[in-house]
């Protein structure tokens, strides 16, 4: 299978499910929908190794393929902020 073979399926885990996307991209607002759902009124962000997470947007595109491994998306009280414990 080649990197740029559409077939492939993309793991992703949001909060602790894991999911398969189609795609290579996926955007805030698919992520949100995916399960039982992550509402508006959270922030959902990406975690980055060794990084705060980073703020994703519902129109913004997360490509797959950036990183190794599964992505690893999470939410937020819009209160609060990323990455701190």
């Amino acid at each position: 299978m080649t990197k740029d073979d559409n077939s492939k399926k993309h793991k992703i885990k949001v909060e602790n499910d894991v999911y398969e996307w189609e795609s290579q991209f996926i955007t805030g607002a698919q992520v949100r929908a995916l399960g039982p759902g992550i509402p508006d009124s959270m922030d959902l962000f990406l975690k980055v190794p060794g990084q705060p997470g980073r703020l994703i947007k519902n129109d913004e595109s997360v490509d797959l393929d950036q990183h190794p491994g599964i992505e690893k998306f999470y939410a937020q009280e819009s209160s609060s902020e990323a990455g701190v414990k």
